[in-house]
């Protein structure tokens, strides 16, 4: 297990083709999702409670990188289509969304590697007395705490 949270599990597994072996317990997943490959798709489990659901639409996770509770990076790809872009999703509890936004997959493995803080830019609009601002925000952004 890579890492759990609240209603997700996140499992490391070897084989040949995912894709099949999930489908052949089809039972516990719901399949339905519009971005899911065509000979896989289901719908006999759509919206049912309990079910599980692929939050990649049933794409492979190439690599992962879980830096602390609710941080972590991971890249993957469509595996019926080994040519198509590399797609990254990062989430990053607790650093202000728009600074979040300017990470990547790399920024996650370099600070895995060699850990130091760092500090992300962020502007933003703010009042006060009814008077509009604009702010310039250092948010402090260490991924990895050592």
């Amino acid at each position: 297990m890579l890492f759990t949270d609240t209603d997700s599990l996140y499992y490391y597994v070897e084989t040949a083709d995912i894709e099949k072996e999930l489908f052949e317990h089809k039972e516990l997943f719901d399949n339905s999702d519009p971005n899911y490959p065509k000979k896989y798709k289901d719908y006999a489990n759509q919206l049912v409670i309990g079910k599980f659901k692929c939050e990649t639409h049933g794409t492979a996770i190439i690599e992962f990188i879980g830096l602390k509770a609710k941080m972590y990076s991971y890249v993957y790809q469509r595996v019926a289509d080994p040519l198509s872009d590399l797609k990254e999703k990062q989430r990053a509890k607790g650093i202000v969304r728009a600074a979040a936004k300017q990470l990547n997959h790399q920024q996650f493995a370099d600070q895995l590697k060699a850990p130091i803080e760092n500090y992300l830019f962020n502007r933003r609009i703010g009042s006060e007395r009814h008077k509009i601002y604009t702010y310039s925000v250092s948010s402090f952004t260490i991924l990895l705490f050592t």
